[in-house]
């Protein structure tokens, strides 16, 4: 009698591998929050024509950022303060999709965070790698750590912004004056 109660109190092996098979079908049929996410994307964005004789010093914009709300955050802060010229911004949520961008296309400024939850890197490995390569690129550390950011600029990110947007745009109106006016 014993036995058969214990039996009834615990769920059996049959019934809990029977219950992790339907997860991982859900699993598998809905896919994880992270294949579901692309490693990354490239954004287009027109402004107003240029005066004659400015130009947009920064035109093709690497964000490397693996949490897509911030992402979007800065996508609209770019897209708010460039109101003249064309701009790409290409959006890497990954390592591997950060060097694909790094390595295809004119990238002249980089807005790069630490910590990519990435097996293959993390921000300053891709900032070694990038300044191997182009040693007068221009990349700001988008880190909510300080130390992170202190790690990146060691590295040779020029300044912090901390994930904060509207640093992006003091910046931008800094470096890049032709962006906000025409």
């Amino acid at each position: 009698m014993n036995s058969s109660k214990q039996k009834y109190q615990k769920p059996s092996e049959r019934l809990a591998r029977f219950i992790l098979g339907i997860f991982g079908w859900f699993k598998y049929v809905a896919g994880s929050p992270n294949a579901a996410m692309p490693r990354g994307q490239a954004v287009q964005h027109h402004g107003r024509e240029l005066s004659p004789g400015n130009a947009i010093h920064f035109s093709s914009i690497l964000l490397v950022e693996d949490d897509p709300n911030i992402a979007r955050d800065f996508i609209a802060i770019i897209k708010k303060y460039y109101v003249c010229g064309s701009i790409m911004i290409f959006v890497a949520h990954a390592y591997d999709a950060a060097v694909t961008f790094f390595e295809n296309e004119d990238v002249n400024l980089v807005i790069m965070d630490a910590d990519l939850d990435d097996e293959d890197g993390d921000g300053a490995s891709l900032i070694q790698q990038f300044l191997g390569q182009k040693p007068n690129l221009v990349i700001l550390a988008n880190s909510s750590s300080k130390i992170s950011n202190h790690k990146l600029t060691g590295f040779g990110a020029m300044e912090t912004l901390g994930k904060n947007p509207e640093r992006l745009k003091k910046w931008f109106l800094q470096h890049d004056p032709a962006g906000s006016g025409c």
